[in-house]
This record gives structure tokens, C-alpha cells and sequence, in this order.
């Protein structure tokens, strides 16, 4: 049997990570999760001595992910087979090709890493595993994808207790699962598009667990660790409405804590809040991404219009469920003016609060390939990316520096709508330190609403991700908390497709 380590620099629990470690230790593997400095990771990794260093990795993070990788073969003698998945590693499997990367694994990557593990060091039988791209001899090995998991209740529940020996993971009030995998959307600024590319002949790609299979977990967790709030992470919680009166009457009969989960506006309606209500959602979130109906559609393919959002809003509010929008400022081509209009638009709709993300173009998702055909992006403004998706933006266009500016004060705005004028006005300064802290306050408290913890929580957490360090030499690093969904090639806030 094997020694797996899961290697991480940010406090937070990655649900993909939890679904290999329960696989591997289902099999009689011996596994762990280091987290921490990179002085702090390689002592763990002195005393846990693993067959096979892993990491997960999202566009952004892959910077120090790679640092860390030539570090553990520079220190670590001998030094344990590295082997890189997530999205950035599926999405970009050429960085197979770099002295760092002994394994790369694309895809799902439950049955990847079981053959992976038993293969150990030998060259012969890594060569052959589906979903493994590796460098042998000068020459790059290309091997298929396996099909997509269909059946999800076969899958052990998520291994949580690699994450929950640090008390700080462990009393994390919020407890987060998955209903499912797969978006039947295809929105142009996320992952799902070319994820369906890769997958076009792997079966269905949206698949769901069993209602009872998920309340079984629920329970499991939920009984032996400290819960206040359940988060549903999925894309799209409830797209299949037999599946979710099914599930929300479970849920209710034999869970009924608090929970939050992400839908599309254009799913919502009276019949669907009420259910949802009755089985104590507390939060809905669902994508506005723009105020403009051309940005939102024509860009970002999220064919939803006006009335669907404003209709939505209504439901929501009249049987008294709080609801998030989430937004993104920056969109390639954004006006100022259109900029205004998400902001006026979220003053409109009265969500109870709202969230926002500065756009990246991620490589690989429709529109980060489309903005590098057309010139919009260079390659190498595109390496500038950050994993934090509130920060900077890396477009070069007219008003771009004021979006950017209009996304530090947006939460303050929302909370006094009185200010928005000025807020349009102080957006022509140059970008500044200022605008920086006022946005870290605000988020911090948005950040706590939004996830139902308290301040306290929300500000330890920022403290925690303060060193998530995103690419050598970074100057930008933020102290407000990364979201809890790293999904896609990158962060970008893409729920609700």
C-alpha cells in the first residue's frame, strides 16, 4: 500500500481533494493532508515520508504549486512522485512536460489515482493509465479519458478527516457538500464548456447522487463534527425538480439544519421557493453577472434575461428567503456606464446581499479563448492571472481601471445606495490603497453574511488565506477570505450557469 500526502498553502477544505482521499484510503491506502508555509509542508512531509506528493490545482495557484513541486525534489531526498491534478491540470496538460511534474492527471480522477498508487515508481504501468499524461524518454504519453463516473452513490463519502485534525477546519460551522457533477449550462466565462468538450464522448456529463445517499452523508457529518450551516457546492443545486421535491422532503423529515444552495433564476418560482423554504434554505444564490442584457447574453452566454432576474427576486422575497446575486465587474467591453447598470440593477432587484468578482479570461474556458484569438489578451497578460479573482484585472481596455474600482466599493454602496453617485465619481482616481482596505472591510462583512458565520469567523479566515501566495513575487496579497467554490480552470465566481 501506498503513502498519499495532499500538499495545500490555503485553509480551506477542497471537495475534490475529499473524494480522492476517501477512494485511496478505501483501498488501504495511507493517506494525509499537509497544509501551511512551504517550511511548514516540507516538514510534514519529513514525517509523513509519502510514496506520492499531490496537489490540486486552479489557473493562479499552479505558480506556487510548481515552486513547491521543485522545491519538495530539490530537499526531499529521495523524493516522492509528484503528481499534479484539478482543473488547471486538465485544462492545460502540457505542464506534464515540466521537470516539477512526474505524473499529470486529467479529469475526474477517482479511478486515475487508485491505478496511480498501485503503479508506484513503475514507469512501465504509469504508462498505460487512461487520464495520465506523463513525460517518458523526451516524449509526451497522451492517454485517453475513462468515462465519467455514472453511478456517484458507488463513490465513498468525502474523507474529511485529513482536514479536521487543525480544530480551525474542524469547527468550521459551514460544512460543505455535492449533490451531484455536471452543469447543463454552458456559460462562456466558465469551465463547463470545454469540460464537455473533453468529455463529449463519456457519457451523460450531469449526474446526480441519490437523494438518500446524500442524506445518509448529511447525517454522518453533520452528527460527528459541529454544523450550523450545510453549503451545497454544486454549480446547479436543483436543476432536476423531481430529483429536488424528492430531496428537500428528506432533507426536511431527517436533516432540516440551515442550508445554502445555488440555482438559476430562471428555475425559480413559487411552487420551488416554497419547498425550498420548508426545508430551511436560508440562501439562494443565483447569477446576475451583469446589469446589461448584452454583456450578460451576448458575452457571457448566460441566456437570462431581465424579467427572469426581477421575477426570481419577487419570489424569493415574498416568501421570505434570503437570496445572493453574484456579479462581475470588468467584462471585456464593459462601459462605465454598464458597469453602473449591475450595481443599479442589484439596488433594484433587493437581494438581500450580493457578491462580486473582477472578470478574468480564463485560458481555455469559450471566452478566454475567443479574447486571445481576437488580440483582446496576450499570453502573457493571460500568465498574469491571479488566483484571487478580487483583486486586479488583466484586460487593457478604456474604463477598465474604474470597474475595477467600482468592485471595491460596490458592498459599501449596496449597504448606502446614497452613495453610489460618489462611488462613480471617486472610481476616475487611480487605483489605491484606500480603495483596497474599504473593499477587505466591507467584504469581510459581506463574506460572513453570505456563508452565515459570524465576523469573528469571517476575519480568522481572512487572517489564515492572508499568505495564499498565487504567483512568485506577488505584491497583492489579499486578507479577505478566498471563496469556498474554486471551480474551472480559475476561481471565477461561475455559479448558476
Amino acid at each position: 500500500m501506498a503513502r498519499l500526502l495532499f500538499l495545500q498553502n490555503i485553509w480551506v477544505e477542497f471537495l475534490g481533494t475529499m473524494s480522492l482521499a476517501a477512494i485511496a484510503r478505501q483501498a488501504g491506502h495511507e493517506v494525509g493532508i499537509a497544509i501551511g508555509s512551504d517550511i511548514d509542508l516540507l516538514k510534514q512531509i519529513k514525517e509523513f515520508r509519502p510514496d506520492v506528493a499531490a496537489f490540486s490545482i486552479v489557473t493562479g495557484y499552479h505558480h506556487w504549486a510548481l515552486a513547491m513541486a521543485r522545491r519538495i525534489k530539490e530537499t526531499c531526498q529521495p523524493p516522492p512522485l509528484i503528481v499534479a491534478g484539478g482543473p488547471h491540470a486538465t485544462f492545460f496538460p502540457e505542464i506534464a512536460d515540466l521537470p516539477e511534474i512526474d505524473v499529470l492527471c486529467r479529469g475526474e480522477g477517482e479511478g486515475a489515482l487508485l491505478d496511480i498508487l498501485a503503479a508506484g515508481r513503475d514507469a512501465k504501468a504509469l504508462e498505460i493509465i487512461p487520464n495520465v499524461w506523463l513525460k517518458r524518454d523526451g516524449q509526451r504519453i497522451e492517454n485517453r479519458l475513462r468515462p465519467l463516473i455514472q453511478d456517484l452513490d458507488a463513490l465513498p463519502f468525502m474523507d474529511r478527516t485529513g482536514y479536521y485534525q487543525w480544530k480551525h477546519l474542524r469547527n468550521n460551522p459551514v460544512k460543505r457538500f455535492m449533490s451531484g457533477r455536471g452543469c447543463p449550462h454552458e456559460c462562456a466565462f466558465c469551465f463547463n464548456h470545454s469540460y464537455k468538450e473533453l468529455y463529449r464522448d463519456g457519457g451523460p456529463y450531469v449526474r446526480k447522487r441519490s437523494p438518500a445517499n446524500l442524506i445518509e452523508e448529511l447525517q454522518h457529518v453533520t452528527r460527528a463534527y459541529p454544523t450550523k450551516t450545510v453549503l451545497f457546492e454544486d454549480d446547479l443545486f436543483g436543476a432536476d425538480r423531481v430529483w429536488l421535491s424528492d430531496f428537500v422532503r428528506l432533507y426536511r423529515d431527517h436533516v432540516r439544519l440551515p442550508f445554502i444552495c445555488f440555482l438559476r433564476a430562471d428555475m425559480i418560482d413559487g411552487q420551488l421557493v416554497r419547498d425550498l423554504k420548508e426545508a430551511n434554505c436560508i440562501n439562494v444564490v443565483f447569477g446576475v453577472e451583469s446589469g446589461d442584457e448584452r454583456l450578460r447574453n451576448d458575452v457571457l452566454g448566460k441566456h437570462l434575461t431581465d424579467d427572469q432576474i426581477f421575477f426570481a427576486g419577487r419570489m424569493l422575497r415574498k416568501h421570505g428567503v434570503n437570496f445572493c446575486t453574484t456579479n462581475i465587474l470588468g467584462l471585456p467591453g464593459e462601459t462605465l456606464e454598464q458597469a453602473v447598470s449591475t450595481i443599479r440593477m442589484n439596488l433594484r432587484l433587493r437581494p438581500t446581499f450580493i457578491w462580486c468578482s473582477v472578470f478574468q479570461p480564463y485560458p481555455r474556458t469559450k471566452l478566454g479563448n475567443q479574447l486571445l484569438a481576437s488580440g483582446a489578451v496576450t499570453l502573457e497578460e493571460l500568465e498574469q492571472i491571479d488566483a484571487n479573482y478580487h483583486n486586479l484585472s488583466v484586460l487593457q481596455q478604456p474604463d477598465i481601471h474604474r470597474s475595477v474600482n467600482l468592485h471595491k466599493l460596490i458592498y459599501i454602496v449596496f449597504a448606502f445606495p446614497w452613495l453610489l453617485s460618489a462611488a462613480v465619481k471617486l472610481s476616475a482616481l487611480p487605483p489605491n490603497p484606500l480603495f483596497k482596505l474599504l473593499h477587505r472591510l466591507s467584504f469581510l462583512e459581506i463574506y460572513a453574511r453570505r456563508w452565515n458565520i459570524s465576523l469573528w469567523r469571517a476575519a480568522q479566515e481572512g487572517i489564515r488565506t492572508a499568505g495564499f501566495s498565487r504567483r512568485p513575487g506577488a505584491s497583492e496579497q489579499s486578507m479577505a477570505p478566498p471563496d469556498r467554490r474554486c471551480v474551472g480552470p480559475g476561481a471565477q465566481d461561475s455559479v448558476s450557469k
